[in-house]
Formats: C-alpha cells, structure tokens, sequence
C-alpha cells in the first residue's frame, strides 16, 4: 500500500504541473488572440495544430499511443480556442452521425455544435453566420461523391477552409446481451449496405427496419429489447447501448472524407491543396487543352471528377483537387489560363492538405 500511495503522491504531483502549464498555455493563446484580432486572422487555424500533432507524435515515446495522445491535444486544442473565442461549428445532427462525430475530431468538446437536419441546413447556418464553420461529407471511398455537397459547392459563397479523413467502422448496437437475442435490426440503407454479409452470417433471419439516419437505428434499438442498430461505437454511450460486435463492416479502409467549410479563407500553409470547379464547351480534346497549364508548372492533381450540373440540361462540370495554394506564382498563372477556357469557373478554397 505504501507503493501504491507514493505512486498515487507522484501523480496527484504531475496533475498539479499539468494544470499550472495547461493555464500558462491559455494564457499564451490569450496573446495569440489579441494579436490575431489586430490582424484579422482567425482562431482556428488547421496548419498550426497539424503541425503542433506531427510534432507530438514524432516526440511520443510511449506508452500512451499516437492517437490517444493526439485526442488529448485535440482537446487541449479546443479548450485554449475558447480561451480565444467560443466557436460555434454546424453540422449533421442528431448526435452520434459521423458528421457530428468528424466535428468533434476536428472542434473538439470545447466548442458549440448545431447540429442541423440536412447538408444544406448546414451550408445556410454558415452562410447566414449562425456559425463559424460547419463541417459536411464531401466523398466516401465506398459510396463515392455527395453529390448535395457537391452542388451546394458550386451555388454557395463559403471557401473550403480545411479537410478530415474519417475512418468508418460499423458497430451492432444493442441492449441484448447475446446475438441470439436480437429479432429485429434497425439500419439506415447505407451501413446496412456496407455490412450486408456480416448481417447475414451472424442475424440470419432478424426482422430488418431501414431509418433515416444510423443514429435514429441507435433511438429505435434503445427501446427495443430485443432490438439492434448499426452505427458508431460513440452512439452506444450517446444513446445508452452495449456494442455487441465492433468493427462490422464487410469492407476494410472505409473512409469519408470532410470538408470544413467557413466564410473565412484558410491562411496559406505552405501544405495546401486547392479544389476548383468548371463547365467547358464539349469539343474535341477539350478536357485535354484545360489541363495542359498544369502540367507545364508540374501541378499535381490528385482528383479530377466530372458530374451534371443540377438543372443545367446535361451540362457537365469538373471538379478537381490540386497541389498548392491560388497566391503561389505557379497556380495562379496556370489558372488564368483555365479559367480563359472555361464557360463557368470557380476556385471553391484553398486548405491546408490533411494528407500532407
């Protein structure tokens, strides 16, 4: 016991150091904000705290793992934020959707969330300043393009101001304590596509209800004894659930990939990616003559997309991802040459690259 209370003394001793640094690293973010304010920067800045993670990380030697020493800064990240202003971010709501859950990842709980009914509902928080950013699905590696999101891009007046890639895992929800227990199983039509054999090796026969959302699925399975959803592991402790089985879907690697969303611009980092869009006239090697500027700079593109524009009779755009930022010399002079092309032209934000 006499170990075990020096252990516990030792503790309660780096709790105290801990406290006293974590309020002397507010009070710098206090200065910071002073300083932002006098040149109008803004409070969150995706580059910084990239940068302040990759540098933890390379510092970690253990034993606590990358990622849980990551979500601590995270939410040092946040609470100092709001020692500097309290942010208010939009998102997919209810509670527990993975939108809500990447906001979380990038605001931390430190921040507000308004979580809105629909992506659009999102993009008129922001736009209308009910919040200072919102965060909406951009692109998922199994279900491809949001294409809402896609076109709210193009009629919006936000800049993209950052980006996350949020891993999916697919989890049964339950109050059951056994799998044998389950009859029915609430899913929205997304997870349940993602998880279809899974289901049917380890439910066969359950009763299947679609939802709206997986968080309605995690509502339903909280008054159903015998119920099930499939959701987020963080949507059982929202909603009060045991996690039967983690990790259900019958695909690995499935990620969604986010966009932060603000009327700010994102300050240049020297990491950056912009994203544009574009209509062009359909000829003969047209795609091929808007590209060739690009290429004479050596810009890398790591996505190019085209899809029909809503209501626009079969007029099809381009959406492409590039390397480096609309101020950087090389960019800029290969998108006036673009933009000379191109019957409709929109830089939609250049951001720090989450990737880099």
């Amino acid at each position: 016991m006499k170990d075990l209370n020096e252990i516990r003394e030792e503790i309660d001793s780096i709790d105290e150091k801990l406290v006293a640094l974590l309020n002397k690293r507010a009070t710098l973010a206090q200065r910071i904000a002073r300083i932002k304010k006098k040149s109008g920067s803004p409070v969150y800045i995706p580059a910084r705290e990239n940068h302040i993670l990759k540098r933890v990380s390379e510092l970690n030697g253990g034993p606590l793992s990358p990622e849980a020493l990551k979500g601590v800064f995270r939410e040092i990240f946040s609470a100092t934020r709001s020692v500097e202003k309290e942010i208010k971010v939009a998102c997919l709501g209810p509670a527990g959707t993975f939108s809500h859950l990447a906001a979380t990842r990038l605001f931390g709980s430190s921040s507000i969330y308004s979580l809105e009914g629909g992506i659009d509902a999102v993009f008129k928080c922001v736009e209308k300043a009910g919040a200072d950013f919102g965060v909406v699905p951009v692109e998922n590696t199994i279900e491809g393009a949001i294409g809402q999101t896609m076109e709210l891009l193009i009629e919006s007046q936000v800049n993209i101001f950052g980006e996350l890639y949020f891993d999916v895992h697919h989890n049964l929800l339950s109050n059951a304590a056994k799998l044998k227990d389950i009859k029915t199983l609430y899913t929205h039509y997304m997870p349940k596509g993602q998880c279809k054999k899974w289901v049917a090796l380890n439910l066969p026969g359950v009763k299947i209800i679609e939802t709206s959302s997986s968080t309605e699925a995690a509502a339903k399975a909280k008054n159903d004894k015998r119920g099930a959803a499939i959701g987020a592991a963080e949507a059982a402790a929202i909603y009060g659930l045991n996690v039967l089985a983690e990790k259900i879907e019958d695909m690995p690697g499935n990620q969604t990939r986010f966009f932060v969303i603000s009327l700010d611009k994102a300050p240049r980092s020297g990491t950056d990616k912009t994203s544009i869009v574009f209509s062009i006239k359909d000829s003969v090697g047209a795609l091929t003559k808007i590209l060739k500027p690009f290429a004479a700079k050596q810009i890398n593109l790591s996505k190019i997309q085209s899809r029909p524009r809503k209501l626009a009779g079969w007029e099809y755009v381009f959406f492409i991802d590039l390397d480096g930022h609309t101020d950087d010399p090389d960019v800029k002079w290969a998108l006036s040459k673009v933009v000379s092309q191109t019957t409709f032209f929109k830089a939609l934000g250049s951001y720090p690259n989450a990737k880099a």
